[in-house]
């Protein structure tokens, strides 16, 4: 994977939101009620060959609410003053993220790439970056409500290696913290981001 795959990905494993099933008319995954930041990754998750090596995140409410709780309850000698995983962990509800190479035509991932975009934009998500050229295309959205960020999906295809990354973090997220929590889970580049520190 190379560093702008990787920052894109840090960013979305930073990000959390609420799942939704695929829409069947066009293939595409669409967010749940407005309200949510989840995208349902089975679509992109089904595309990627068991054969080639893959990288699959899946961390819900519990997990996370878990690593919140731990730097808490941690005391003495164990404990680290710096530990904020209570205000890192504590607002987000999912992290789920798929990067592997595509087992069909390379035409299809980035069709199904283009539609999700397409439609998580006409759902009211922001893009927040795009990078688009012949043989690759990177989309990074957010969705807000009442000006919390409470969901960003990362979508990178490229056509020349048929590697594809799908990344959903759904839940509240602040953004000022991205560069902590890519430090937290060896995630270069998060802060590198607009407003991350």
């Amino acid at each position: 994977m190379n560093s702008l795959h990787a920052t894109v990905f840090g960013i979305a494993l930073t990000c959390a939101a609420l799942a939704p099933p695929a829409l069947a008319q066009s293939g595409a995954p669409a967010p749940t009620p407005s309200t949510s930041g989840y995208v349902d990754g089975a679509t992109f998750r089904a595309m990627v060959d068991e054969s080639q090596e893959i990288v699959e995140v899946n961390l819900d409410g519990a997990i996370l609410q878990a690593l919140a709780k731990n730097g808490k309850k941690r005391k003495g000698a164990d404990a680290d003053p710096d530990d904020d995983s209570k205000d890192l962990f504590g607002k987000l509800t999912s992290i789920h993220a798929v990067i592997g190479t595509v087992k069909g035509p390379a035409a299809d991932a980035m069709k199904l790439v283009q539609q999700t975009d397409q439609k998580l934009v006409s759902m009211g998500w922001q893009r927040v970056t795009r990078i688009k050229d012949e043989s690759s295309t990177v989309s990074v959205l957010t969705r807000t409500v009442d000006d919390r960020v409470v969901g960003l999906v990362a979508l990178i295809f490229d056509t020349d290696d048929k590697e594809l990354v799908f990344a959903n973090l759904a839940g509240e997220i602040d953004v000022t913290r991205l560069g902590e929590i890519g430090e937290r889970f060896n995630v270069p580049g998060l802060d590198q981001v607009p407003g991350a520190r």
